[in-house]
């Protein structure tokens, strides 16, 4: 079988995930490197590969495995054997989701986040803001999808809550959940008969 067809295969990837994918393809009867795609290593086309046919799992496509490159960029790897003649080395740069991940948790504690109360104790809106979302979230709704029924339900929710006794309540609810002014009034006219 001929491996040209996996190559193009392995461009349109490495075209993908560029500059986080490098594919190298091994030639295990020659053992050298017969086809790289991406940056990662300093490796290229034609260089001795270190590997022998003896020595590769059969198993292999189905291990992630973890390396460390020749910069310290930590590398998620897979192995695909073809043929008993080639082997296809994918090789991906996680170290950046590494990065993303601690900067994440760092900006997501909880750490001494405690609100001023001074500030926050009289802010309706942030209430409301906050039973919007709990209430989306009870439902599994998603806030950038929401149907007028959706939204009907959380005015209804918000109504029995008592967030309309605020001055300019409505008008901030409206504006929130993308829905007409007047739909705002004539739902808390329905309600309060």
């Amino acid at each position: 079988m001929s491996i040209f067809p996996y190559l193009s295969l392995c461009n349109a990837m490495v075209s993908l995930m560029k500059p986080l994918v490098e594919i190298v393809v091994h030639d295990l009867d020659t053992n050298k490197i017969f086809y790289i795609n991406g940056r990662l290593s300093k490796r290229k086309k034609g260089e001795k590969s270190h590997i022998s046919k003896e020595e590769i799992e059969e198993n292999l496509e189905k291990i992630v495995y973890e390396k460390i490159n020749f910069d310290g960029r930590l590398i998620k790897s897979i192995s695909l054997k073809i043929e008993n003649k080639w082997l296809i080395c994918i090789n991906c740069d996680v170290s950046v989701f590494n990065h993303m991940k601690n900067l994440s948790a760092e900006l997501l504690s909880n750490d001494s986040m405690d609100k001023p109360k001074s500030l926050f104790n009289n802010d309706w809106q942030e209430k409301v803001h906050v039973a919007i979302h709990d209430f989306i979230q009870k439902n599994g709704w998603y806030f950038n999808k929401l149907l007028n029924h959706n939204k009907k339900e959380i005015i209804k929710y918000l109504f029995d809550s008592g967030a309309f006794y605020e001055k300019n309540a409505a008008d901030y609810v409206s504006s929130v959940l993308k829905i007409g002014r007047a739909t705002v009034f004539n739902y808390l006219k329905e309600w309060r008969k």
